[in-house]
């Protein structure tokens, strides 16, 4: 599979990124609202619009990533691999964590501090991978 030009370019990767961030910051924000407020069931919607936010879009575009654009950089060996690794190990905890916070969740029928506690390290993983990725990625833009 052929990476898309988005992908290969710093400008329109960081806004993919940024979009995506900023939902997901927004829909933690309400999360944790409806939890300080002790609105069970609004909570458990909210957490789930946000599970979903992960899955389908920042997920998917990790899994391009790792499908096409990394598979790229490491054949072209101008990127060192070690730096292509990071970011796939990055995308692994994403999937690891939104996995556990969906499933517990689901098996708990509402939201904890934990999953607070985990959709926030998310938040933060995120926030390290993007700078990470602009760092080692797009080194000469």
């Amino acid at each position: 599979m052929k990476t898309g030009p988005a992908l290969k370019q710093l400008t329109s990767h960081r806004s993919i990124h940024d979009a995506g961030q900023a939902q997901a910051r927004s829909l933690t924000e309400e999360v944790m609202q409806l939890f300080e407020e002790n609105q069970t069931a609004e909570c458990l919607q909210a957490a789930q619009a946000l599970i979903q936010h992960w899955e389908e879009k920042i997920i998917a575009h990790a899994d391009a990533e790792d499908e096409s654009f990394f598979q790229e950089l490491l054949a072209g060996e101008q990127i060192p691999g070690k730096h292509i690794y990071m970011m796939m190990r990055d995308h692994d905890l994403f999937r690891q964590i939104a996995t556990h916070i969906k499933e517990s969740v689901t098996e708990q029928g509402k939201v904890t501090m934990n999953h607070i506690y985990e959709f926030n390290t998310l938040l933060i993983l995120n926030s390290f991978h993007h700078k990470g990725e602009e760092k080692y990625l797009f080194p000469n833009e």
